[in-house]
C-alpha cells in the first residue's frame, strides 16, 4: 500500500510540473505576440479568445482590352495605425518627437506635431494606468500608396516594427478604370455589399481568387491586428481577364455617340460594334441621361433594353419572304400612296411617295411600312403561313438570347400564332412584319445583321476570349457558330444587295461616304403609339456593316426619344456613318482595294500610323509613289494615313510631361523618354505598342515601360 501511495505521489508531483512548464510556455507565447495576460472577469468577458483566423480577400484579378490595355485593376491601398505601448520607454522617449513631426509632414497633416505626440503619449499611458480601450489601435493616415508606406517605414519608431514600434499596416484595394466611363457598364463594378454588374459580376469567381486565412491577435477590446505584417507576405491574385474589347474602336464609339447624344437630349443611346467574322465585340457604348444633367453609362442598354425594332426588323421579313416563297425583287404590291388599312387599324409609311405601286427592292429602300406589310400578308396567308412566318425568325436566330456572358439579358418578344394564340390578332402578322407587337435588345438585332454580313454564318456574340493567372490559360473562348447557314447563299446575297441600295438610293443615302462604303437599315420606331400622349416618342436606329466588298465589322446605334430629330437616318445613321469612317482610316487593314478611286493602290500597301524622327521619314518619303502633305518642320512628327495620302505633323513633346511614344521604334522612343527624365524599362520587339504611364502625366523620375509588339 505505501509502495502504491508513494507512485500516486510521483504521478502528482509530474502533472504539477507539467502544468506549471504549459503555465510558463503559455506566458511566454503571450509576451512574444505581445499579449495581455488577463484573469477573472476579463478573460470571462473575452472568451478565452486572444488569437483566432480571419478571412482574407486575395487581389482581385485585371480585366484587359484585346491589346492589354487595362480597362480594370485594383489599386492597392494601406492605411496605418499604431500601437503606442509596445516601445520600451527609452526608444518611445527617444523617438517619439521625430516620428510625430514626420507623420504631419508626410501622411497626416490635421494635426501638428505636438498634437500627434500628445494622442500617442495619452493612449501610451491610459493603457498602462487602465488599460483604456483604443488605446493601442491608434489610427495615423488612410488611403496612402506603396510609396508612402515605404517610407513610413524607415520612421523613427515604425522602423522597429510591429512588435517593437507598434506600427500596424492594413493592405486593402480598390477597383480603378483608366479608361473612365468607356465601356464602363460593360465592364462592370465590382461592389462590396451588393451584387456585382458587367464582367466583374459575370466572372467574379475567377476574378476574386481564393480567400486565404490570416492570424490575428487581440490588442484591446474589440481590436484584432495581424501577428504578422500582411504587407510583408504577397497575397493570392484572382485571375485575369483578356477581353475582345479594341480600345482604339471603343474610343471612337464613345465619342462619337456622347456627341450625338448631347446634341440631340435623348434619354439615352447606345451603340455596339462586333467583329463580322467572330462575333468578338469591339466597342460597347451606354450612355443614360442624368438627373443632374448630362449622360453617364448607367445602364447596359445595347443588352438589356428590349424595345420594339422598328424597320430594321423590315430586313428580317425581307428574308423570310426570300426564303419562304419565289419573290422577286421586281414583284410588285399595293401601298395605296403609303397609306392603307389593315383589318381594323390604317397604317402609314413615314415617307409620303405619293406612289400606288412599289417593288420589293423598293419597299426596302424607301423603307414602306404598308409595302412589307402587303408582301406579308399575301404571301403568308392563314394559320399555316403565320406559323411559317415565325418558323423563319426562330431559323434566323432572332427568338433566343445571344447569351452574352453579362447579366440582365430579355428574352426577344416574338409572338406565335398557336402559343400566343389568345395575344394574336387580324394586325399582329403586318404589323410584326415591320418591326411591332415585337422586342429585342439591340445586341439581338445585331446578331442578326452579323449574320447577314458573315454571308449567312450565324456567330454568339462574346467579350471575353481568355481567362489566365500567372501565364497560365485557364479557359480560352473560341468563337462559336450558332447557325452556319440561316438561309440560302443566294437569298443571302441578295439581302445584302438590298441593305447597299438602302444606303445607295433610298432612306439611308444621305450617309454615303467617300471613305468607307457601308450597307444597312434604317430603323424608326413610335414608342407611345398606344397612348394618347402630347408628345409623340421615338426611338432612332441604324443597324449594318462595313466595308460592304469585305465585311469587317457590323454595328447597331440606338436612339431612345431623341429630341431634335427621330428619323433613324438622321439621328443614328450619322453616327454610324462617322464611327465607319474613322474606325476605317485607324484601321489600315480594312482598305478595300476593289474601290475604283482607289484602283491605283490594289498593288500598294498604305502604310500604317508611326511617329519618329523626321529625317528618317524624309529619306523613305521619294520611294512612296502616294502624295505626302507636310505640315511640320519639326524635328519629331507623327505619320498617318489618310486614303491615298499621308500626312506628316508636328509631335509634341513636353519636357514636363510624358510623351506618347506609341508607334515608335525602340531607338527614338527610348531616346525621347530617357531625354525628359524617365527611367525606362523594354518589354518585346518592334514598334511601342502601349506604354505604362499614360501621355499627359507628370514626369518625377519614375520608371515606365514600355511594350513593343
Amino acid at each position: 500500500m505505501a509502495q502504491m501511495n508513494r507512485k500516486n505521489e510521483l504521478l502528482i508531483r509530474a502533472y504539477l510540473v507539467m502544468a506549471v512548464f504549459v503555465a510558463v510556455a503559455l506566458v511566454v507565447v503571450l509576451r512574444l505576440f505581445n499579449v495581455s495576460v488577463v484573469e477573472g472577469d476579463e478573460w470571462r468577458e473575452l472568451g478565452g479568445k486572444y488569437v483566432k483566423w480571419q478571412p482574407v480577400k486575395a487581389d482581385r484579378g485585371n480585366i484587359y482590352a484585346e491589346d492589354g490595355s487595362l480597362l480594370a485593376a485594383s489599386e492597392m491601398i494601406f492605411d496605418i495605425r499604431m500601437d503606442p505601448t509596445v516601445s520600451t520607454d527609452y526608444s518611445f522617449e527617444r523617438g517619439i518627437d521625430s516620428l510625430c513631426i514626420l507623420i504631419t509632414k508626410h501622411l497626416n497633416a490635421n494635426k501638428t506635431p505636438s498634437e500627434w505626440k500628445k494622442r500617442l503619449v495619452d493612449a501610451r499611458q491610459g493603457w498602462k494606468k487602465h488599460k483604456k480601450k483604443g488605446s493601442k489601435s491608434i489610427p495615423i493616415a488612410k488611403n496612402l500608396t506603396f510609396e508612402q508606406i515605404d517610407k513610413a517605414r524607415k520612421f523613427p519608431l515604425f522602423r522597429k516594427g510591429r512588435n517593437s514600434g507598434g506600427i500596424i499596416i492594413d493592405k486593402t484595394s480598390r477597383r480603378g478604370k483608366p479608361y473612365k466611363e468607356m465601356a464602363s457598364r460593360t465592364i462592370g463594378v465590382d461592389r462590396q455589399n451588393a451584387s456585382k454588374i458587367g464582367l466583374e459580376g459575370a466572372f467574379d469567381t475567377f476574378l476574386k481568387g481564393k480567400e486565404e486565412k490570416r492570424l490575428e491577435r487581440l490588442v484591446d477590446r474589440g481590436v484584432w491586428i495581424p501577428v504578422f505584417d500582411p504587407s510583408e507576405f504577397e497575397t493570392q491574385r484572382g485571375a485575369d481577364l483578356y477581353t475582345t474589347i479594341d480600345v482604339e474602336v471603343q474610343d471612337i464609339v464613345h465619342n462619337e455617340l456622347l456627341s450625338m447624344v448631347l446634341h440631340q437630349e435623348a434619354e439615352a443611346a447606345c451603340a455596339v460594334v462586333m467583329d463580322v467574322e467572330t462575333g468578338g465585340i469591339k466597342a460597347i457604348s451606354n450612355l443614360s441621361k442624368l438627373k443632374s444633367g448630362g449622360y453617364a453609362e448607367i445602364y447596359n442598354h445595347a443588352v438589356g433594353t428590349s424595345s420594339e425594332p422598328g424597320s430594321t426588323a423590315k430586313l428580317f421579313t425581307a428574308l423570310a419572304l426570300l426564303e419562304g416563297s419565289n419573290i422577286d425583287l421586281k414583284d410588285r404590291v399595293e401601298v395605296s400612296g403609303g397609306r392603307k388599312k389593315f383589318y381594323d387599324l390604317w397604317m402609314e409609311d413615314s415617307h409620303r411617295h405619293g406612289r400606288n405601286m412599289l417593288n420589293f427592292l423598293e419597299v426596302i429602300e424607301e423603307s414602306s411600312n404598308v409595302g412589307i406589310a402587303s408582301f406579308a400578308l399575301k404571301h403568308f396567308k392563314g394559320l399555316e403561313g403565320k406559323k411559317k412566318y415565325v418558323s423563319y425568325l426562330e431559323q434566323f436566330g432572332l427568338t433566343d438570347k445571344t447569351h452574352i456572358e453579362i447579366a440582365g439579358e430579355p428574352m426577344p418578344l416574338v409572338k406565335h400564332p398557336v402559343k400566343d394564340k389568345a395575344k394574336w390578332s387580324g394586325t399582329t402578322l403586318p404589323w410584326m412584319a415591320h418591326g411591332y407587337e415585337s422586342s429585342m435588345t439591340p445586341l439581338q438585332i445585331l446578331k442578326f445583321y452579323n449574320g447577314i454580313a458573315n454571308n449567312g454564318r450565324l456567330m454568339k456574340p462574346y467579350l471575353v476570349k481568355e481567362i489566365s493567372h500567372e501565364a497560365e490559360i485557364l479557359r480560352e473562348i473560341k468563337p462559336k457558330v450558332e447557325v452556319s447557314a440561316m438561309a440560302s447563299k443566294s437569298n443571302i446575297e441578295t439581302l445584302q444587295y438590298m441593305l447597299e441600295s438602302v444606303v445607295e438610293s433610298g432612306t439611308g443615302k444621305g450617309l454615303k461616304s467617300d471613305i468607307v462604303k457601308i450597307a444597312g437599315k434604317t430603323g424608326t420606331a413610335r414608342v407611345n403609339y398606344t397612348k394618347k400622349e402630347e408628345r409623340k416618342k421615338y426611338n432612332a436606329s441604324f443597324a449594318g456593316y462595313f466595308p460592304v466588298d469585305a465585311p469587317k465589322y457590323s454595328m447597331i446605334v440606338m436612339f431612345y426619344d431623341p429630341k431634335k430629330g427621330y428619323y433613324g437616318g438622321s439621328v443614328a445613321g450619322p453616327v454610324f456613318k462617322n464611327i465607319a469612317e474613322k474606325i476605317y482610316q485607324v484601321k489600315g487593314d480594312l482598305l478595300d482595294p476593289v474601290r475604283e478611286q482607289y484602283a491605283e493602290l490594289q498593288n500598294k500597301k498604305m502604310p500604317n500610323k508611326h511617329s519618329g524622327y523626321a529625317s528618317d521619314y524624309a529619306k523613305l518619303i521619294n520611294h512612296i509613289d502616294l502624295d505626302v502633305e507636310v505640315n511640320s518642320k519639326s524635328r519629331w512628327v507623327d505619320i498617318a494615313p489618310e486614303r491615298n495620302k499621308l500626312t506628316i505633323d508636328k509631335k509634341k513633346i513636353k519636357g514636363d510631361q510624358v510623351p506618347n511614344v506609341i508607334g515608335m521604334g525602340l531607338r527614338d522612343a527610348v531616346y525621347i523618354l530617357e531625354n525628359v527624365g524617365l527611367d525606362v524599362k523594354i518589354e518585346g520587339v518592334g514598334k511601342v505598342k502601349k506604354q505604362s504611364i499614360k501621355p499627359g502625366a507628370k514626369v518625377s523620375g519614375q520608371q515606365i515601360e514600355i511594350y513593343l509588339n
